[in-house]
């Protein structure tokens, strides 16, 4: 008679060695019976990191932010029926942004469903076309079958890399006995040998009709989120003496080293129509995403140039604003290294000028937002990180952030921009973060309340949450609902939470400020307590 919760622990220990072999590293365990022989293959496994998180949701932002912070995969493992669907708002997020995932669910066996067994939904394909791959394994049986349990982690581990960077999902079905007779020894190390990755080159035809078309006229590199090679894009601007403006998540207005064209305060002087038509480009190299900033998105719509090219190495198309541009499927390393060798030194030192010009003739007195986001970048050293949530943070973050020397890394969840996860994601990647600096999350009091639970997952992570409350949705008073019935009922959703009460309910320090004289010296106070802290700033009215 055959020990089925053996069975059951070593599938899932050959699906775990070939994962971490791939190059899996961090793994994040939401507690149930049905996943028992992953979560036992998963915390035996020496040469994999994990963490518990009680709530699912919760639990795969952690995972999305732990892959953020590292660049590589992170796995999510839980038991069956609603247990896995709580993944769905992380996954689609993952999905839009790129962020790699491997889901693992427990399920029932095959006898078990479509019966009204307990806790038993139809996992196949659970997450639909939100996921590069999807696999169903059948129940653990007797046999030689770890080659191929291996194998197809490290296929999972690929298709949650490449070519479309994102979420995988594999469905395990498990008998009981879930657990075996005998508590087996701890897995043993593999071999690490992660998947290859191909480059993308550019051709040479591509890299030739570029580099001729530089010449014709000035223009400008745009840069938005997910750019991936910071360091290739400064130089190439450098070269072609172009205006490099750069989106708050980019990575560059913040790169560790000045770059005498990089443009970040465009969204305060691209507003005036006379300054945008001065500033009309004949062309437009762009990388990432369309940027965060509504006024650069008019500027181009009101440009709208002949020679647009966007760079996305996913191959997703990237026109949200229907400018007819054209796609480049390349990496931006490659691309900007090739042009670069190949492209003529361009001396136009009155087109940049230009926009030098205004970036520096817009340094005058700041206004609240724009003196709060200063005094918390001020205080920021190298190799720091800073999230922001959506809404109203990023929007401030975009206008006011400036640019410097430091290396300070921004990140956002801007696939799919919504206010959920936020905390969560934040709390993973100041866990998994390896710089030297320091953590901090800039957040709305909406975005915060959404995600409060995730306090209780931060561990002994020391970090900062700066909460802005404008007693809930602030960014609606500037958007026509402003003038519908229901206004505050439906959409500005003034809260009555008081924000004090996280100190005592998850051993978090918290501070309140009603005046900005008291950031600089509540931040002080923060870094020198260590831990999670959260420092709450109650806005002006007009400060939306």
């Amino acid at each position: 008679m055959s020990d089925q919760g053996l069975l059951n622990y070593r599938w899932a220990v050959a699906l775990f060695e070939g994962l971490v072999g791939a190059g899996l590293k961090g793994a994040v365990i939401s507690p149930g019976s049905r996943s028992t022989p992953l979560t036992l293959a998963a915390t035996l496994q020496p040469q994999l990191e994990w963490q518990v998180v009680l709530d699912e949701r919760s639990a795969a932002f952690t995972a999305l932010g732990m892959a953020r912070a590292t660049g590589g995969p992170v796995a999510l493992v839980a038991t069956s029926g609603s247990a896995p669907g709580n993944w769905l708002p992380a996954v689609m997020e993952a999905n839009a942004s790129g962020v790699p995932l491997i889901l693992l669910s427990a399920d029932r066996p095959w006898e078990l469903q479509q019966c009204g067994s307990n806790q038993t939904t139809d996992q196949i394909k659970l997450f639909g076309d939100q996921v590069r791959a999807f696999h169903q394994l059948s129940e653990a049986t007797q046999g030689e079958w770890a080659p191929r349990l291996r194998a197809q982690g490290r296929q999972l581990v690929l298709a949650s890399r490449w070519p479309d960077p994102g979420p995988v999902h594999i469905n395990i079905p498990f008998r009981e006995p879930l657990v075996p007779e005998a508590v087996p020894d701890p897995g043993k190390k593999v071999e690490i040998r992660p998947v290859e990755l191909p480059r993308l080159q550019p051709s040479d035809e591509l890299v030739q009709r570029l580099a001729c078309r530089f010449p014709m006229g000035p223009g400008i590199l745009v840069c938005g989120n997910g750019l991936e090679a910071p360091e290739p894009v400064m130089k190439l601007a450098e070269k072609l003496g172009a205006p490099l403006l750069a989106d708050p998540l980019s990575g560059l207005r913040f790169p560790g080293e000045a770059s005498p064209n990089l443009i970040a305060t465009y969204t305060r002087f691209l507003e005036d129509e006379t300054t945008r038509d001065a500033l009309r480009p004949d062309w437009i190299l762009q990388f990432g995403a369309m940027p965060v900033s509504a006024v650069l998105q008019r500027a181009l719509e009101h440009w709208k140039v002949e020679t647009h090219w966007v760079v996305e190495r996913r191959g997703r198309w990237t026109d949200p604003l229907g400018l007819g541009v054209e796609m480049l499927p390349v990496q931006t390393a490659p691309l900007c290294t090739a042009l670069l060798e190949s492209t003529v030194t361009r001396e136009e030192p009155a087109w940049l000028y230009r926009w030098r010009h205004q970036e520096s003739a817009d340094a005058g007195a700041m206004p609240f937002q724009g003196a709060l986001l200063q005094a918390l970048l001020g205080s920021l050293p190298d190799q720091s990180l800073l999230f922001c949530g959506n809404s109203l943070a990023i929007r401030w973050l975009d206008a006011w952030s400036g640019s410097g020397e430091r290396q300070i890394a921004i990140h956002g969840n801007r696939g799919l921009s919504g206010i959920d996860g936020n905390l969560s994601t934040f709390l993973g990647m100041a866990g998994s973060w390896q710089g030297s600096g320091r953590k901090v999350a800039l957040l709305g009091d909406l975005t915060f309340q959404h995600d409060l639970g995730a306090l209780a997952n931060a561990g002994e992570t020391d970090a900062l949450i700066v909460v802005l409350n404008n007693g809930g949705g602030g960014i609606f008073d500037l958007l026509p609902q402003k003038r519908l019935p229901h206004y505050e009922t439906c959409w500005r959703t003034p809260q009555r939470m008081d924000l004090f009460h996280v100190e005592g309910l998850f051993d978090v320090g918290f501070q309140r400020l009603e005046a900005l004289e008291e950031f600089p010296e509540a931040l002080q106070r923060a870094w020198r307590h260590g831990g999670v802290q959260v420092v709450e700033v109650i806005l002006p009215d007009m400060q939306v």
